[in-house]
């Protein structure tokens, strides 16, 4: 593969065999792709930039001079108040990663969009090339006389022996390629299709975040009464404490969610470090309050939790699987939403949960996410039962690792997700079930 990068104040440079009506046709076959057809704001920007680039026109190719050119902004429009080309860009930037995970466009010219950049990349697959002397040939050796008679046979004059080389390489190339599967079948191990799902967390070697849920309704007594409200209401229900006649004011209680984790979602957290740790590769783990899109607009992100990651809900939020509310019969559940088919309502847990509860639900989602150009890997529960049943799912090869051996060969260049259901069993998660997937 040949990779040529625009330069500034120079036209595009083409690999030998290519020109720019090669990247223009290209162009125009993207822009016609079910990707791109039915967004004018994503067309108008990849024509621009790619057209500018050909032009050798970098000066063209800023911020503020598109958002006017392109977008009808003033020409000297705030593009802080206005992040219409930033938008826009990540946009192109998704559909084009969309449009390339297809295999009848994997060998095409590629046109690629830079993370902070609005220079285009042109990426050229070399054309393969045929070995001489592989064609299939035939050999006619000369006549002549055999050394001896054959007595059970008449007398010929001579033989003529055929030597057919393609054949004999054709059968070679058959029996490499049989072996060659063989061997790919061998390797698709469930250690091997485990590895394969986090390759593309690994792959930048960067910092991966590991961002775990916290609870939204923590609070702690406060002011010169707090001892004695904890000796009063600070322990599990009881006839006594129910029946106390205790007001609390308002600013004797303080809103203290921040500082804790749900048991359950932290040792999913520690259970998906300790997989990244074993690999080998540097992570960060982090609650939500400590976690902003600054952070994890350039570093890959593991989400652990649902309902209480707000990160999770976002990521899954226009996903085929969605987490939802509903309430059926006056009951209000949270519940996982298939978008397909959203009559469907098995996969709920009522709220609140109590204690009484027999089996939970959990998404885990493996995404581009637009909004951050990196790759991001969800593993949450509509409880934490699920949540913590979802990190064993994504760290144990015995689980996600068989449920990938039967996905599409090509599942490694798409998006993914899963839906599990784990039985909860003396308050423990039981092994996660595959109840559905879904890869585009």
């Amino acid at each position: 593969m040949v990779r040529t990068q625009f330069a500034d104040a120079e036209p595009i440079k083409c690999a030998p065999g290519h020109d720019h009506a090669a990247v223009q046709l290209q162009l125009a076959r993207i822009l016609e792709s079910p990707h791109f057809r039915n967004s004018k704001r994503s067309q108008s920007l990849l024509r621009f930039v790619v057209e500018m680039s050909l032009a050798g026109d970098s000066n063209s190719l800023k911020e503020r001079y598109i958002g006017a050119t392109v977008f009808g902004r003033e020409a000297a429009y705030d593009t802080a108040q206005d992040p219409i080309v930033r938008n826009a860009a990540i946009d192109v930037r998704k559909r084009l990663a969309q449009y390339y995970m297809h295999p009848e466009h994997a060998s095409e010219l590629r046109i690629e969009l830079p993370s902070g950049s609005y220079q285009p990349t042109i990426l050229f697959e070399a054309p393969a090339v045929i070995p001489q002397g592989s064609e299939s040939t035939l050999e006619v050796l000369p006549l002549r006389e055999p050394a001896a008679p054959e007595p059970a046979r008449p007398q010929v004059a001579g033989r003529i022996r055929i030597v057919w080389k393609g054949a004999l390489a054709l059968a070679v190339l058959g029996l490499v390629a049989a072996a060659g599967n063989m061997l790919w079948q061998e390797q698709r191990t469930a250690d091997h299709e485990l590895n394969a799902f986090w390759e593309p967390l690994f792959r930048a070697s960067k910092t991966i975040q590991i961002c775990i849920g916290q609870p939204t309704r923590v609070y702690r007594f406060t002011g010169p009464r707090s001892e004695e409200l904890n000796r009063a209401l600070g322990h599990p229900s009881s006839p006594e404490r129910d029946a106390a006649q205790i007001a609390v004011a308002p600013g004797e209680i303080a809103w203290v969610a921040p500082e804790y984790l749900f048991l359950r979602d932290a040792m999913a957290g520690f259970n998906v470090a300790s997989w990244v740790q074993s690999r080998g590769h540097p992570l960060r783990l982090m609650s939500v309050a400590q976690t902003n899109y600054s952070l994890i607009r350039h570093e890959p992100l593991v989400t652990i939790g649902a309902f209480n990651n707000a990160w999770a809900i976002r990521v899954t939020a226009d996903l085929r699987f969605v987490f939802d509310q509903r309430t059926v019969n006056g009951v209000t559940y949270h519940c996982i939403t298939d978008r397909r088919h959203p009559e469907f309502a098995d996969w709920k847990v009522a709220q609140p949960a109590g204690a009484s509860m027999t089996e939970d639900y959990a998404i885990v989602t493996r995404v581009l996410d637009p909004a951050t150009e990196q790759i991001v890997i969800s593993a949450a529960g509509i409880e934490a039962f699920g949540t913590l049943s979802a990190s064993d799912f994504v760290t144990k090869p015995e689980y996600v690792g068989v449920a990938l051996q039967s996905a599409p060969k090509d599942w490694r260049r798409r998006n993914a997700q899963f839906v599990l259901g784990t039985r909860i069993i003396d308050g423990a998660p039981g092994p996660p079930k595959v109840l559905a997937a879904h890869f585009w």
